[in-house]
């Protein structure tokens, strides 16, 4: 049996910010979510894609920030200067396995320098995912 194609339109937060403990409170969303890490540096270039689900965005990046979890701060920023981060405003209230989906396909569209390459998250539900940014 041949899996369907998942398709998802999504929406970027409004602007990128400046990734750094001081900028997360203010700027990073309290829900669960996709978020880039890019380098300001080389052209946008996305660094890392992350998932944070079940934790909220805030959480996940705070964990990075922190040195919880890889690529940490002071990894990102030792080793391309200034970092930012950005996440996935629309759909705000996508399910977890939507989630899961839409990151998975960032991933494999981007093909970013600090994920693991072998295995991005997916649910399971769909042959091909495609994600569609809208302005």
């Amino acid at each position: 049996m041949t899996l369907p194609e998942g398709r998802f339109r999504i929406r970027m937060s409004e602007r990128c910010w400046r990734f750094a403990p001081d900028t997360l409170p203010a700027h990073a969303p309290k829900r669960p979510g996709v978020y880039e890490l890019i380098d300001a540096n080389k052209g946008s270039e996305v660094l890392y894609v992350g998932l944070a689900c079940p934790e909220t965005l805030y959480a996940r990046l705070a964990a990075h920030a922190m040195g919880k979890i890889r690529p940490t701060f002071d990894e990102l920023v030792r080793a391309r200067g200034e970092v930012f981060f950005d996440y996935v405003a629309e759909p705000a209230d996508a399910a977890p396995e939507d989630l899961r989906d839409i990151a998975g396909a960032l991933m494999i569209q981007h093909n970013p320098p600090y994920n693991l390459r072998d295995n991005p998250p997916a649910s399971g539900r769909f042959g091909r995912v495609l994600v569609e940014e809208t302005p």
